[in-house]
Formats: structure tokens, C-alpha cells, sequence
């Protein structure tokens, strides 16, 4: 089986999210799509709704999915978690599973820096999605250190929604009903998250 593994803040999640995974599927990336908040990113200081309500939205967003877990174990460390560590126990888990990590264009510059990057290939193909004008050209690929035979890169995809576009939007009183889902605006208003 092809497990594919997309991890991140999802503060909040949002459609870009949703069209990223269903792309996914479409184009038979994956056979599995496991979704997996994390506590709080190694690469951001902290997050601007606390992880039970970042989870309680990737549930809303994903739960009717076919073919979509969410996988709550880096929120159940309570602690940052590097992305390698989430992979060892996948690799553990389900030995006879094809991994696969998605990662945004704009991540290839600093993946040489992530936790055991190494170990990463080696457990993992990179599927690089297009984000904010970086893709995962040969050159890109090649200054990120990665081996070519181990990534994916993702045309055709354009998406430009963002997690902090929608939450400058929402500190400004507005709520972007077009850019999140709909099970999600209502929780953002209810719960009034990410209200300056």
C-alpha cells in the first residue's frame, strides 16, 4: 500500500488543504492519506490556535473522506516532534507500506536542515507540491540534497490558498467562507479563533 503522509500545522486547515488531498487520490499518489497535526512545528515558535482545536478541524475537514486518516499522535506527544520520528513508527507500524511525505515547494530550500534528513529518504518518498512559486525542479531538488529516484515532483497543481492569509482575514473580522470548509468556518466563528 502507498501511505502518504501529510503533516503540518493546519492553522487553520483549509481548502487548499483539502484540494491538496484530493489531488493526491485523483492522481493515484496514494492509496492512504494520513493527515498528522503537529503539536507545534520544530520551524515556528508557536501556533495561533491551541492544538485541540487544530485537531478538532482536521477532523471536520477530513473524517468523510474515503482513504483519509487523520493520525493524532504528534498532538498526543504534546511536544514538538520531528518529522522523522512520525515516519520511524509509521515504517514500524506497517512494514510492508510504501511511504510517502508531501512537502510544499517552499520547504525543498530548507529540508537540508530538517531532523535526520537522511533517514527521511531513506524511509520516505518526497512527493513536492508547487507553493508560493517554488517547485521541485532538478536544480531545487539537487541544492535540497535529495536523491532525484526518491522525490516526486507535483505539476499541474495550483492552489494558492494559505493558512495565514486566512488568518490575517479572521484578525481582521472576516470570515473566509470560500477558502475553508464549511464544517470549519462554523467551528472558527463558534469557537472565535484567531480574533485579534
Amino acid at each position: 500500500m502507498l501511505r502518504a503522509v501529510l503533516g503540518g500545522s493546519f492553522d487553520p486547515v483549509h481548502n487548499g488543504h483539502l484540494a491538496m488531498v484530493q489531488h493526491m487520490l485523483d492522481k493515484g499518489l496514494a492509496d492512504l492519506l494520513v493527515i498528522v497535526p503537529a503539536w507545534r512545528s520544530p520551524h515556528k515558535f508557536e501556533n495561533s490556535a491551541p492544538p485541540a482545536d487544530r485537531l478538532a478541524m482536521v477532523h471536520l475537514a477530513f473524517d468523510d473522506l474515503e482513504a483519509v486518516q487523520v493520525d493524532d499522535r504528534e498532538i498526543t506527544r504534546g511536544r514538538v516532534s520531528f518529522t522523522v520520528e512520525t515516519l520511524e513508527e509509521l515504517a514500524r507500524e506497517f512494514p510492508s507500506d510504501r511511504l510517502r511525505l508531501i512537502i510544499g515547494g517552499d520547504n525543498l530550500a530548507g529540508f537540508s536542515g530538517w531532523r535526520s534528513p537522511g533517514r527521511i529518504q531513506e524511509l520516505a518518498d518526497i512527493i513536492v507540491y508547487p507553493r508560493d512559486g517554488f517547485v521541485a525542479t532538478p536544480s531545487a531538488i539537487q541544492r535540497a540534497g535529495l536523491d532525484p529516484g526518491r522525490v516526486i515532483p507535483v505539476t499541474g497543481f495550483d492552489h494558492p490558498v494559505s493558512s495565514t492569509t486566512v488568518r490575517v482575514m479572521l484578525g481582521r473580522g472576516i470570515l473566509p467562507d470560500e477558502q475553508l470548509p464549511p464544517e470549519v468556518a462554523e467551528y472558527v466563528a463558534a469557537r472565535q479563533l484567531y480574533i485579534a
